[in-house]
């Protein structure tokens, strides 16, 4: 029990590092939608959002994506599923879980969004008979890496996502 409580303790410190991290360094969302009449959020001239791809993402295994500002709708649970026989079928593979949200909302809700989805992926993982011990840890970066960086709902829709990395520890 203890050790558990030490675990959480530091999820959330590393949390809490990255969520001032993020307030400090990022002013603007990287693809905000309109604002105001017509204006667009621009990020500083000196910065220019590039596409994110993680060297540890497991190839295999599609991102699970999320309703808009949800952390429990699931939007395609085959996908899950999948996901899931693919863990049963490769027993000695330890994943990790990196959730995302769109930039629409301020960045500590997203911040907390893509945290509570990574743990709603886990918990339905193991809903599904995949062992808690195979997944190991979950970030949520709210809207820092995007896939896509258009203003348009179909890129938000692929920002909505949780992906599997393996786990390096």
């Amino acid at each position: 029990m203890k050790k558990m409580a030490t675990k959480l303790a530091s999820e959330l410190f590393v949390l809490s590092i990255v969520t001032l991290t993020l307030i400090v360094a990022l002013p603007n969302p990287l693809n905000a939608g309109p604002k105001g009449q017509g204006q667009f959020a621009r990020a500083p001239d000196s910065y220019a959002p590039r596409l994110w791809r993680d060297h540890d993402k497991i190839d295999d295994l599609k991102d699970v994506l999320f309703d808009f500002d949800a952390d429990e709708s699931i939007s395609n649970q085959a996908i899950l599923q999948a996901t899931a026989v693919w863990l049963k079928d490769h027993p000695n593979v330890r994943v990790r879980r990196a959730g995302y949200t769109e930039p629409r909302g301020n960045i500590i809700s997203n911040l907390i969004l893509s945290q509570k989805r990574a743990e709603t992926v886990k918990r339905q993982l193991v809903d599904l008979g995949v062992g808690k011990s195979r997944i190991v840890f979950a970030t949520g970066w709210g809207e820092l890496y995007p896939n896509c960086l258009e203003s348009t709902e179909e890129c938000w829709k692929q920002n909505r996502r949780v992906e599997f990395l393996h786990a390096i520890y």
